[in-house]
């Protein structure tokens, strides 16, 4: 089996669980966008009522952020995981004593083709986690600051 196989038969396994728990799917909504990108002449023009909306808009997409963000964490600590699982057999036979461990590990993932792909799936989860990293803080800033100015209005 591919690593790209087990790695959805893994998350597939996770959103189960996730289903099962009753736990609410937060879904992106199409006009998040054009509330991120208020310039402030929109935004002091905004009444009280649809300061909270917004508000409550740019909240949920937090929590979609959240959950984009933990997708790709399981997807990395799967990864990470696997790799080590794999290889720890036979990093022993790369060096001696005193060679670093990273050289042992990059030759160990580089003689196994299914690490080698599992490497590819962890180097992308990385990115993407590195991408929506901090996004959410960001975002919940704004609505913060969204309800406080609904309070002055």
């Amino acid at each position: 089996m591919s690593g790209e196989k087990k790695l959805e038969e893994f998350l597939q396994t996770i959103d189960e669980w996730v289903a099962c728990k009753g736990l609410p799917k937060v879904e992106q909504k199409e006009d998040i966008e054009a509330i991120l990108n208020m310039r402030s002449q929109e935004i002091s023009q905004l009444s009280a009522k649809e300061c909270l909306a917004f508000a409550y808009e740019l909240y949920a997409y937090s929590d979609y952020l959240e959950s984009v963000k933990s997708k790709e964490k399981i997807a990395l600590d799967w990864a990470d995981s696997s790799i080590w699982y794999i290889i720890s057999k036979s990093l022993d036979n790369y060096g001696t004593t005193y060679t670093k461990w990273e050289q042992k590990y990059y030759s160990a993932v580089k003689e196994n083709p299914l690490a080698y792909e599992i490497l590819r799936i962890k180097k992308h989860a990385e990115a993407r986690l590195s991408t929506v990293d901090g996004k959410a803080s960001k975002v919940l800033r704004m609505a913060d600051t969204l309800s406080n100015l609904s309070k002055t209005r």
